[in-house]
């Protein structure tokens, strides 16, 4: 390793909790920090970038990285097709050994996961909305999910808080400033040591 380590900020929380919000304004104050790059086996869309996007692989590609413990995480994503998604172990060690600092916007499970491999060098952040009901109206006025597929991510807001527990900071969205502040405070002190 070399003497300054990069640092992985590991960034998760319920769907609607306005993560990348709060990640694209703390960006732009931090813009030596890179966003981590995942792998998918979706097909490509047409404004997508090859390694800034995500690295796209067929499914018995990924499924032999699985095999041949080359991810940090993975998870299916239950759509029609049931898309795999996941961390490359070599992408985040490449990025640790220049020095890199990655944001890894993840799921939940997929956080926790990371920072138990990486504990020397993660922050976590959990991102949560002031309520169920808070959340309830940010999911509808998004437009992007219909009334059953809201209806799933309230359900699991319960168990997500639970796993929330595990990371190293909990910000409370209620106020995007206050967020925004507050995670820049914590990248401050865990990352640069200022």
């Amino acid at each position: 390793m070399t003497p300054n380590p990069g640092k992985l900020i590991i960034v998760a929380g319920p769907s609607g909790a306005g993560k990348g919000t709060v990640e694209n304004a703390v960006m732009e104050r931090f813009p030596d920090i890179e966003f981590s790059v995942s792998v998918t086996t979706r097909p490509r869309r047409d404004y997508e970038i090859e390694g800034t996007h995500y690295f796209f692989i067929s499914k018995p590609e990924f499924l032999q990285r699985i095999e041949n413990d080359e991810l940090v995480e993975w998870q299916e994503v239950y759509s029609k097709n049931g898309h795999l998604y996941g961390t490359l172990r070599s992408y985040i060690d490449s990025a640790l050994e220049k020095g890199q600092h990655l944001l890894i916007d993840i799921d939940i499970k997929g956080g926790i996961n990371v920072k138990k491999a990486y504990p020397e060098n993660s922050v976590s952040i959990f991102i949560e909305p002031p309520s169920l009901e808070d959340l309830e109206k940010r999911l509808i006025h998004r437009g992007t999910d219909n009334e059953e597929q809201i209806k799933i991510r309230l359900e699991r807001m319960p168990e997500e808080m639970n796993l929330g527990q595990q990371f190293d900071y909990k910000i409370v969205n209620s106020d995007l400033d206050d967020a925004v502040d507050a995670f820049t405070e914590i990248i401050k002190r865990d990352v640069y040591h200022q």
